[in-house]
């Protein structure tokens, strides 16, 4: 019987997908988003922002692209899966070659079981950084964790005064890149000017749930509204079990949905808060001419924040048994003219020749030979379904942000790493997941500490 009961839920699950085509034209549009700077930027159908992207889990999402740049393009989405289709992923040289200028190309993206909180970027030449962006709702089939009555979407993203071909080149040509003069990004709230996006509305009594995506290509953002508790209930498209806290700090691509109950009172409405390290605001509005409610700002250690190894997943999985363990520590390279990269290893990325899936497809039995894949990528080649345990070591100061494509991962413990001793930081606490790690597809490595990661090798290519 329950076999059976299985087997028609698929069914059913099957018959109510849909297809959702979507007709992009990535060109480039003018425009001054924070208010301040005119500059030329990227968009779709002559839009920036463009419109989000809304699809049901199981739904197919088609997206035809034509690039109207002068320079090639590829969209990925972050976080789905793309198993069996990793020539749909999007990395320009790693999964396909870009789209020429004046050439369109299919996306067919398969949702299959996934749902939550994603979004879909540029992913050549750093386009994202100019406006290629957008987000992508996978709404679940399946009842919530927690009962709520609306939705909303935030997303926050860094944006600079110059297109990032432009400023790269500038940085470049410098002989001493410490003469650089400061170019501190300002922040978008919802597309626009953090200080000047459009208020949200709270209806008395009402629950939300707020999809918030930081949309960001170097800073984090830390987002509160004070008066206000989150509970989490999912983050990076997985379904976590609920965690109160009073805030959320996002790394570049990371997501979150928060549940935010209103109050019962229309007498005041509230200040919200995205920092970066700049203080941006916005209105929760309760009742148009409301005045505001001034909250005094606590100290931060008194304020609850998610950290990676606190939440726990929904599904209750427990840590996957290892088959193979991977190290990796950064290193910063500085150049002649002090500009810094930084790797994993010893080995400074270039991009390849042929795109590396392309590789793997032709070399036949010497696909399973790293060395294939060409000297500077620091390839690893994995075994077909190895549960692989990787540890991320960071001994910089920098905090970073790593996101697997085609894989969700468990967050099993993170600690201190490096000499803490050069620098003013407090010290790093060993922390470990409990019994059910949460899993998602972007994580934290913070400056001076190590995070343990965990997946299985389920998707070929």
């Amino acid at each position: 019987m329950f076999c059976h009961f299985i087997a028609f839920a698929a069914i059913v699950f099957n018959s109510l997908a849909a297809r959702v085509e979507l007709d992009w034209d990535v060109g480039y549009v003018f425009g001054a988003r924070d208010g301040y700077t005119f500059k030329r930027g990227i968009g779709v159908n002559g839009d920036s922002p463009f419109p989000p992207v809304h699809v049901t889990q199981g739904d197919t999402l088609v997206i035809n692209v034509r690039n109207s740049l002068d320079v090639p393009t590829s969209i990925h989405v972050h976080g789905l899966f793309n198993n069996g289709t990793n020539y749909y992923d999007g990395p320009d040289m790693v999964t396909q070659c870009g789209i020429p200028p004046g050439e369109s190309f299919t996306y067919v993206l398969e949702t299959g079981d996934q749902s939550g909180t994603f979004w879909i970027h540029g992913h050549t030449r750093h386009q994202e950084v100019d406006g290629l962006h957008t987000p992508l709702i996978i709404h679940s089939r399946k009842q919530p964790v927690i009962d709520y009555d609306e939705e909303l979407i935030m997303t926050f993203e860094d944006w600079f005064t110059t297109e990032f071909a432009v400023r790269q080149a500038y940085i470049d040509s410098l002989e001493d890149i410490r003469t650089l003069t400061s170019n501190f990004p300002k922040a978008l709230i919802n597309g626009y000017d953090g200080n000047k996006t459009a208020p949200i509305t709270f209806v008395p009594g009402k629950r939300y749930r707020l999809r918030v995506i930081s949309m960001s290509v170097n800073n984090w953002f830390k987002f509160r509204i004070p008066g206000h508790k989150m509970t989490i209930i999912e983050a990076d498209g997985v379904e976590s079990m609920p965690l109160e806290v009073d805030g959320l700090i996002l790394g570049p691509g990371q997501r979150y949905s928060a549940i935010v109950t209103a109050h019962d009172s229309a007498q005041f409405n509230y200040i919200y808060n995205g920092l970066i390290p700049l203080m941006y605001t916005g209105l929760i509005n309760y009742r148009d001419g409301a005045p505001v409610k001034t909250i005094p700002a606590p100290s931060n250690e008194h304020l609850v924040w998610p950290e990676e190894t606190a939440m726990q997943v929904a599904d209750k999985q427990a840590p996957l048994p290892v088959d193979r363990q991977i190290e990796l520590t950064m290193k910063k390279f500085t150049h002649t003219h002090h500009q810094h990269q930084t790797t994993l290893g010893n080995t400074l990325y270039k991009p390849v020749l042929v795109p590396t899936l392309y590789t793997a497809l032709s070399m036949g039995d010497l696909a399973t030979n790293s060395s294939v894949y060409g000297p500077q990528t620091n390839a690893y080649v994995l075994k077909h379904l190895d549960v692989v345990d990787v540890v991320i070591n960071n001994p910089e100061l920098e905090d970073h942000t790593f996101h697997f494509h085609g894989h969700n991962v468990q967050v099993i413990e993170t600690g201190p790493y490096g000499n803490l001793s050069t620098e003013n930081r407090e010290p790093v606490a060993h922390k470990v997941s409990g019994p059910w790690p949460m899993w998602r597809d972007t994580i934290q490595v913070h400056g001076f500490e190590y995070i343990r990661v965990r997946f299985r090798a389920d998707n070929p290519g």
